[in-house]
C-alpha cells in the first residue's frame, strides 16, 4: 500500500499546472474528499498565521472543533522544515 501511496505522489509531482493536477484530482477524489482537503487546507493556514482561536477558526471556516484539534495535533508532529515551508508558503 505505501508503494501504491508513493507512486500516486510521484504522478501528482509529474504534473507542472494546476489545470492538469486539478483534472487529475477530478478523477481520483469525490466532491466531498475535495471539500475535507480544502477544509484542512484551510484549518492548517489558520492555525499558522495565529491570529484566530480554535473556536473562532471553527466558527468561519464551518469546521468542528474536532477538525480543529486534529490539524493542530498533525502540525505538531511533522518535520519542522516542513512547517516552516508551510509558514513562508500559507
Amino acid at each position: 500500500m505505501e508503494k501504491d501511496w508513493d507512486d500516486f505522489l510521484t504522478l501528482c509531482s509529474k504534473i507542472k499546472s494546476t489545470k492538469d493536477l486539478e483534472k487529475l484530482f477530478d478523477l481520483f477524489l469525490t466532491l466531498e474528499e475535495k471539500r475535507l482537503l480544502e477544509s484542512r487546507y484551510v484549518i492548517i493556514k489558520a492555525i499558522l498565521e495565529e491570529k484566530l482561536t480554535q473556536r473562532e477558526i471553527a466558527e468561519s471556516c464551518q469546521v468542528s472543533i474536532s477538525q480543529i484539534t486534529r490539524g493542530s495535533n498533525a502540525l505538531k508532529i511533522i518535520d519542522p522544515k516542513l512547517k516552516k515551508f508551510l509558514e513562508t508558503e500559507l
